[in-house]
C-alpha cells in the first residue's frame, strides 16, 4: 500500500508533513523506542496494506489507527492516526505516545479529521512518502 504524508491544509507550505514534524520532535525528547516501532508499524502498513495486524478503525470515526500489540510502556502507547483513501492508498496524517488507558488525544484526531475534509474537498495535502 502506498502511503501518502500528510499537511495541515492551513500549513500546505510547511517543510515536513506533520508526522515528520512528529517523529523529529519524538527523536529530539530521546524516545527512540517509540520512533522504532511507529516506522515498523508504518513499514508494515506500506507491506501489508489493510492485512497488517496494527491497522484498527476507530469506532465512530472515519479515521485509522495504527497500534502495537504490545501493552504498556512507551512502545505500547505508540499510535499513528490515517485514513484510507479510495485509490488504495494511506492517507497518514500524525502520531502520538500515550500514557496507558489514555484516550486518542482529540487535539490529534482534529487534526485528522480536518486533513480528510481538506483533501475530500480537492486540497493537495500529501506527499508520497519516499
Amino acid at each position: 500500500m502506498r502511503l501518502l504524508l500528510g499537511r495541515e491544509p492551513h500549513r500546505l507550505e510547511a517543510v515536513h508533513p506533520v508526522i515528520i514534524e512528529e517523529l523529529l520532535s519524538l527523536a529530539a525528547d530521546r524516545k527512540s523506542v517509540a520512533v522504532t516501532t511507529i516506522i515498523e508499524m508504518l513499514a508494515s502498513l506500506h507491506a501489508e496494506g489493510r492485512s497488517s495486524p496494527y491497522l484498527v478503525k476507530l469506532s465512530h470515526s472515519p479515521l485509522w489507527e495504527l497500534k502495537p500489540m504490545s501493552r504498556g510502556g512507551e512502545r505500547g502507547g505508540c499510535r499513528v492516526y490515517l485514513f484510507l483513501l479510495p485509490t488504495g492508498e494511506a492517507g497518514i496524517v500524525n502520531c502520538e505516545v500515550k500514557k496507558p488507558d489514555a484516550k486518542a488525544s482529540q487535539s490529534k484526531l482534529a487534526v485528522g479529521l480536518r486533513t480528510m475534509k481538506a483533501y475530500n474537498e480537492g486540497t493537495p495535502v500529501f506527499e508520497e512518502a519516499k
